[in-house]
């Protein structure tokens, strides 16, 4: 079984929202290890122009200075099949 699901996201339960990296990773390895198949979306709050200003300005200025500025943020949603959602809840 393979651990991406490709299906609609409206069909899917929201498991998790995060904005660390990590986070999402440990709990990705968590659902391969039990064979839960998920899909990951991540977003940017700011939209599409939003987003460019952020990595314009980012790369610009804070990455020559290399100040400890936020890097832009973006929020990772992991999602499973509804009927594997309680299993997924109780492995995280």
């Amino acid at each position: 079984m393979s651990s991406s699901l490709f299906m609609f996201i409206p069909f899917l339960k929201k498991l998790l929202t995060e904005v660390d990296p990590s986070e999402v990773k440990r709990v990705e390895d968590i659902l391969k290890a039990n064979n839960i198949p998920y899909r990951i979306k991540s977003s940017n709050p700011r939209g599409p122009f939003g987003r460019h200003y952020d990595s314009r300005t980012y790369q610009q200025i804070v990455m020559p200075l290399y100040i400890d500025a936020q890097r832009p943020t973006i929020s990772y949603i992991v999602y499973v099949r509804k009927g594997d959602y309680d299993r997924a809840v109780s492995l995280i």
